[in-house]
C-alpha cells in the first residue's frame, strides 16, 4: 500500500481560455437572442396589426382616447429635431438670442480633449470615464 499523500497541484487558467470561454458564452449568447427575437415575431406583427386597428378606429370616432374594460388606448406623438444645416441654425439662435432652442449638453470630446490640453476640465464640467474590457475573436475563428 502507498501512503502517498501529496495532493496534485491546481490546474492553472489561462487567459487564452478565458477568453475562450467568453467568446463562447457571448456567441450563445447571440445565438439565444436571434432565437429569442425569432419566436417573438408573430406577436410583434399581431401587437402592430392591432395598433394600426386602434388608430384608424380613434381616427373614425375622432377621439384622441378610448376608455374600455380592458384598459384605455391613446394616441401619443413623438417629436424629434435633427439639424439640416447646423450652421444656420446656430446663426439663428446666436442672432435672435434664442438659446432656449439648445440643449445644455458638454461635447465629450471637445471637453477631453480641452481637459488633455489644459490639465483640468473647462468650468463647470465633470469629465468622468468607465473603462470595460473587449474580447475580439481571434482571426479566421
Amino acid at each position: 500500500m502507498s501512503n502517498d499523500t501529496t495532493t496534485p497541484a491546481p490546474k492553472l487558467v489561462t487567459v487564452d481560455q478565458r477568453v475562450g470561454e467568453y467568446i463562447s458564452v457571448r456567441d450563445e449568447l447571440k445565438k439565444r437572442k436571434e432565437e429569442y427575437e425569432k419566436s417573438i415575431e408573430p406577436l410583434v406583427e399581431l401587437q402592430n396589426m392591432l395598433t394600426g386597428w386602434l388608430q384608424r378606429f380613434m381616427e373614425q370616432a375622432g377621439a384622441d382616447n378610448i376608455k374600455t374594460a380592458n384598459g384605455t388606448c391613446y394616441n401619443s406623438t413623438k417629436y424629434s429635431a435633427s439639424l439640416a444645416d447646423p450652421e444656420a441654425f446656430m446663426k439663428f439662435v446666436i442672432a435672435n438670442q434664442a438659446f432656449e432652442l439648445l440643449d445644455r449638453k458638454a461635447n465629450v470630446t471637445a471637453c477631453r480633449d480641452y481637459t488633455d490640453a489644459n490639465n483640468l476640465p473647462p468650468p463647470g464640467v465633470n469629465l468622468s470615464s468607465i473603462s470595460t474590457v473587449g474580447v475580439r475573436r481571434a482571426s479566421g475563428k
